[in-house]
């Protein structure tokens, strides 16, 4: 797993894990984690719980679901075209702009509400306790893309919201959690230079891996980094899996290096290395050690050949599922929407 030396890492995030290992997604532990080197970790509040859809485990260990949203209320609305918010993040609102987007956090308002009617649905199936009786209206305190929406930071394009909410009615009825993570995650664009202030990652804006680093304390503002993705030999925090969002709030000052490896670029974050290095991925039937240098795809088979060997896909016979699915009745599935923390009132999106 990532090693972030001396710092509280805010997750956006998920890495590796095996056969239904997707449920345990950063922020569903409640509470601190460690990686380890033994740093702490935080999730981003909500939107961690599937944030990405590569697998089982933060990059710095469980997170609290909302362990991270402090400084959430400052600022004020900011406009359409990324005009300034009323707060102290006002220096930052402005990398958006163009085109219409949605820009405050009543335009979720119907989004929520398709969310809320399937989680109470699908939840009403479950043994577990149920806690959805404020879920309409305790949303925005849950939820970090409301908080980004009133801070002025982020925006989402209405056609991509839509997409979501759609993703939500049909899931009242399948109660499948992928169809929904295929709609909402990764829609909410930051609008957030680089070099300018932020309160969590999701406000900086541009394509590809970033961070938000906050040295002056956790109620201090960030700084909004670009982090590109790592070559072969190049000092790594971690491996950035196909589709995760693969972006972090950082707490603290540290020497460590703040850089991923990407796997759609062939190379992984070897932590059996010192210093930890990015390398390549090994190919199918290649001889490996741990999961991790096979990729999102595969998993090496300690307890035979001792190989790469290919994950089951979708509707594939169980045996090792990609961490996105689960076995269900024999075959690899999606999970139910059920899991994480859906029945508590956090939602799988819009992030």
């Amino acid at each position: 797993m990532a090693r972030f030396k001396g710092l509280l890492v805010a997750g956006l995030l998920a890495a590796c894990g095996g056969e239904g290992a997707h449920h345990d997604q950063p922020g569903t532990a409640g509470g601190a984690g460690t990686n380890a080197s033994g740093a702490s970790s935080e999730s981003d509040g909500g939107s961690s719980q599937n944030a990405g859809r590569g697998g089982g485990h933060s990059a710095a260990g469980s997170a609290g679901r909302a362990g991270a949203t402090s400084g959430a209320g400052m600022g004020g609305g900011g406009t359409d075209s990324g005009g300034t918010s009323s707060g102290g993040t006002s220096s930052n609102a402005g990398a958006g702009g163009g085109g219409q987007v949605v820009s405050t956090p009543e335009m979720l308002v119907p989004t929520v509400k398709a969310y809320c009617a399937a989680a109470r649905a699908c939840c009403a199936q479950q043994s577990d306790p149920v806690h959805l009786d404020d879920c309409e209206s305790g949303f925005a305190t849950r939820d970090q893309t409301s908080q980004g929406l009133l801070r002025g930071t982020v925006s989402i394009d209405p056609a991509d919201l839509a997409k979501c909410l759609a993703a939500y009615e049909a899931a009242a009825t399948s109660c499948e959690e992928n169809g929904v993570l295929d709609a909402c995650a990764g829609i909410v664009k930051g609008r957030v230079a680089e070099g300018g202030a932020c309160v969590l990652s999701q406000d900086c804006a541009g394509e590809g891996p970033h961070v938000c680093h906050v040295t002056g304390g956790q109620d201090a503002p960030g700084v909004c980094k670009a982090t590109p993705g790592g070559k072969i030999g190049d000092e790594c925090s971690l491996t950035c899996r196909p589709n995760e969002l693969c972006s972090f709030t950082v707490y603290g000052v540290s020497d460590s290096p703040l850089t991923p490896c990407l796997e759609s670029e062939g190379v992984f974050c070897n932590n059996d290395a010192v210093p930890t290095v990015c390398a390549a991925l090994h190919a199918l039937d290649a001889p490996c050690e741990r999961d991790d240098e096979c990729g999102f795809t595969a998993y090496c088979d300690g307890g035979g050949s001792h190989t790469c060997k290919k994950r089951g896909q979708l509707n594939d016979a169980c045996g090792m599922c990609i961490a996105s699915l689960m076995c269900k009745d024999g075959k690899c599935q999606s999970p139910p929407l059920t899991v994480g923390g859906t029945c508590e009132g956090y939602s799988l999106g819009p992030y």
